[in-house]
């Protein structure tokens, strides 16, 4: 309240007008019925309007103080007599350059209307006062400077000016995001207020996001998260993405939920996608319909949770989109009988969280799969694809917006911010939105509410678990099979049980999942094999043997594998003239075979030698090579 009275002892000197542009005032002949209201609210109000009869345009004038430079706000809705809600005003600190502003005349959406009949003005704050002055409404026609517009045109100029204004105090503040031309942006606010099931939060510009990273205002001085942060930093590796793991793009397309409030099918049928890519190692890439989730649950456009949308799935399936096609409606629930694909889950998990440790879960969860994940501030459901914790000297690139257009984070500026876990999220707003649909944003985790996932075993019409691919892409000598804890039991004893961390790189083994070591950190493999293990008489492996460094077999010694011999990393096996390699019934992985004149080489007894990814196996002139009983084979002949 202090701060409100000083703010009036000082004005106009601290009032700062805003939105000033003529695309924000009303242009119609005749002159306004003017209410004069000069009522201060500190409050969400209803004010009901006296006046019954339709008007184009509608604008309100008054003084707007925000409390806090975080999440306070002011919105200003008109609510016509169909229940059909119009934007007059909206001030938040990230447009305003000033904390106390002036607003005269001004109309959002209201600037130009098409015969409506006004019920009452909404009001919604938080942490502000507004002194509402005066109410105009017009009900002539167009005069010359609007008249050659549509509607939808000067919106889009708004948006533009708005835009620009973010960006401004973006870069003046040198915060982490900028704004764009976003599909989300150029929506009304009743299309906005549908997709979040007739209640639109307030996003303090994140409708209007196009890259870096979104803050979630009140998210840094969360007590919580500062307990938390350093702990965080510390333990888990610094970052994580499944666009890039193992090489590969796993997650489908970023779809469009439209103006439905679908969120929750959208976020976990993209988690069910990425799961199935996953599970099958193989980027299958199936495009599974959200429309049959929203119309033959019990749930729709009126909004659920993504677990409700899993439970569906295990109990009932879920086809194809190409048998059940979005259209952003609920739909009677007329399913193909004989559809191209239908795929249900063994079962799903949902975490509920409020304790300190939950970021972890959270990263152990995401290590694993993409989850969902609902802002619960926000009632709004996203994947969870990866994260990245924020670093001094980190560079944040800000979007398409201009290619040098970056943030360096610095202790200075940035404090609060180091440390803290920014998530990729995938959105369902186009790819229009955000950075190609996705985004990093930094918010409480307790405000998260909830994450979930499909678990087990998927069972689909064109696929069994005898598809699943079991590969070593990167010829480390580690396979990867996706998802899946164990490899599959059809794999020979042969195949490593600890599967690839990252079968894009050989230098790169298994992936840490508990301490000692940096959960989600990976074994760094010996890439040039610089040390070489000496064999120097007769040796016999008669046990399972790793080994990580080049072998050398000199001349007149022997090396007797009756076991299984896995060689990991870039390593070579050499054998020197007149000494000796036998795989006696054992088997030699990832291997790379370099002869001197003179080597020998012995397989029998049903032994076997496994050439490394992309090497074939070659005898010089002069070399031995003798097959009793045995096999060469490649790294994926099973």
């Amino acid at each position: 309240m202090k701060r409100f009275l000083f703010a009036l002892l000082l004005l106009p000197q601290l009032a700062y007008s805003q939105y000033r542009s003529d695309i924000f005032s009303p242009d119609q002949s005749g002159e306004p019925s003017r209410y004069t209201i000069g009522t201060i609210l500190r409050e969400d109000t209803i004010l009901t309007l006296d006046n019954r009869s339709e008007i184009t345009a509608i604008s309100i004038s008054g003084i707007c103080v925000l409390n806090y430079d975080g999440d306070s706000y002011v919105r200003v809705t008109l609510v016509d007599d169909h229940n059909y809600e119009y934007l007059v005003y909206e001030n938040y600190p990230l447009l305003s350059d000033e904390l106390t502003t002036r607003f005269t005349d001004t109309a959002i959406e209201t600037v130009m209307l098409d015969g409506v009949t006004p019920k009452c003005l909404r009001i919604t704050m938080k942490d502000a006062t507004l002194e509402l002055e005066s109410v105009n409404c017009y009900r002539g026609s167009s005069s010359n400077r609007l008249s050659a517009k549509r509607p939808e045109e000067n919106q889009k100029e708004q948006v533009r000016y708005i835009v620009d204004r973010l960006n401004a105090n973006l870069r003046g503040r040198n915060m982490t995001w900028r704004a764009g031309m976003t599909s989300m942006a150029e929506k009304t606010y009743e299309e906005k207020k549908a997709m979040f099931g007739g209640e639109l939060p307030q996003l303090h510009g994140f409708e209007y996001y196009a890259g870096g990273i979104f803050v979630i205002p009140g998210t840094l001085e969360s007590t919580r998260n500062n307990n938390t942060r350093n702990v965080m930093t510390n333990t888990y590796v610094s970052s994580w993405d499944w666009r890039t793991r193992h090489g590969k793009n796993w997650m489908t397309e970023v779809r469009d939920q439209g103006h439905c409030n679908s969120c929750w099918a959208f976020s976990a049928i993209a988690s069910l996608e990425a799961y199935i890519n996953l599970y099958y190692n193989d980027i299958i890439n199936y495009d599974l319909s959200e429309e049959e989730i929203i119309s033959c649950s019990n749930f729709g456009c009126g909004g659920g949770d993504p677990s409700d949308a899993f439970i569906y799935i295990r109990d009932s399936a879920v086809i194809d989109e190409s048998n059940f096609q979005y259209t952003g409606f609920e739909q009677n629930c007329t399913r193909c009988t004989n559809p191209n694909e239908r795929v249900t889950i063994e079962n799903y998990l949902m975490r509920d969280y409020g304790v300190e440790d939950d970021i972890g879960t959270v990263k152990q969860a995401l290590f694993n799969n993409p989850i969902t994940m609902v802002v619960q501030c926000w009632g709004h459901s996203m994947t969870a694809t990866g994260y990245k914790t924020i670093a001094h000297g980190d560079t944040i690139y800000l979007g398409s917006l201009s290619k040098n257009d970056s943030v360096v984070i610095d202790s200075t500026q940035h404090q609060s911010l180091i440390g803290r876990t920014a998530w990729l999220l995938k959105n369902s707003w186009n790819t229009s939105w955000g950075k190609g649909g996705y985004c990093y944003l930094v918010f409480d985790i307790g405000n998260a509410s909830w994450i979930s996932y499909p678990i087990g075993s998927i069972t689909c019409i064109n696929k069994n678990d005898a598809d699943i691919v079991v590969s070593d892409a990167d010829g480390d000598g580690y396979y990867f099979w996706g998802i899946h804890e164990n490899k599959p039991l059809w794999c020979p004893g042969w195949v490593p049980d600890t599967k690839d961390g990252d079968d894009s790189d050989h230098t790169k083994g298994k992936l840490y999942l508990e301490s000692p070591h940096i959960i989600g950190d990976l074994e760094i493999l010996n890439p040039d094999g610089n040390t070489t293990l000496q064999i120097t008489g007769n040796v016999t492996y008669s046990t399972r043997q790793s080994k990580y460094s080049h072998i050398r077999i000199n001349s007149n010694a022997t090396l007797t594998v009756q076991n299984i011999l896995n060689l990991f990393g870039r390593v070579t096996i050499t054998i020197e003239s007149g000494g000796e390699l036998v795989i006696d019934g054992g088997v030699i992985t990832n291997a790379d075979i370099a002869f001197s004149t003179g080597g020998k080489l012995k397989i029998k007894n049903g032994g076997k030698l496994v050439m490394r990814t992309n090497t074939d196996f070659e005898a010089p002139i002069g070399a031995l090579v003798e097959i009793e009983d045995g096999m060469i084979c490649k790294s994926n002949d099973f």
